[in-house]
């Protein structure tokens, strides 16, 4: 197996959505439940591009197995930071993908100037979690049953890396 990285492409946006859907689906790693049409998927895509944020997608040839950007909100004082959304299809984990996604993520969000990178995780992912505290990021803090889905409640914990 052999998987590219690279930063995402317009031409990657339905592709994108189609792969979020897939992990929405699943209903248990990200809190997207739907993803958004194509459009909105669009536009989000050309965004990232425009303003030259991070965001890598991972390919085995064609297949587009897997995402990671960092997101910096739109409120001024609070763009010094980003968030981390990522994903990586079924079929395709534990072999590595995500730590490359996030390895290349890091690096660019890093050279754009964040200097703090956060995230949130549902405290009970200790696959991510483990991946994420290898890539430097710290507990923060935890959102007690953030999350309600399918009759259950779900701990978030917050994570972040700072820089400088």
């Amino acid at each position: 197996m052999s998987i590219e990285i690279r930063p995402i492409r317009i031409e990657d946006a339905s592709a994108f959505r189609e792969a979020l859907q897939s992990v929405a689906e699943e209903r248990r790693y990200i809190l997207t439940l739907q993803a958004p049409p194509l459009e909105k998927t669009l536009a989000f895509v050309s965004e990232v591009i425009e303003k030259g944020y991070p965001q890598f997608v991972a390919l085995d040839g064609q297949q587009f197995t897997g995402w990671a950007d960092f997101i910096p909100p739109e409120k001024e004082s609070l763009r010094h930071a980003a968030s981390l959304g990522m994903g990586v299809l079924k079929e395709y984990r534990g072999r590595g993908i995500g730590d490359a996604l996030l390895t290349a993520v890091t690096e660019a969000a890093l050279a754009f100037g964040f200097t703090r990178l956060e995230l949130e995780v549902f405290s009970n992912n200790s696959a991510a979690i483990g991946l994420y505290e290898k890539h430097g990021f710290e507990v923060e803090g935890l959102k007690r049953r953030a999350r309600f889905i399918d009759g259950e409640y779900y701990d978030i914990q917050v994570m972040a890396r700072l820089v400088g």
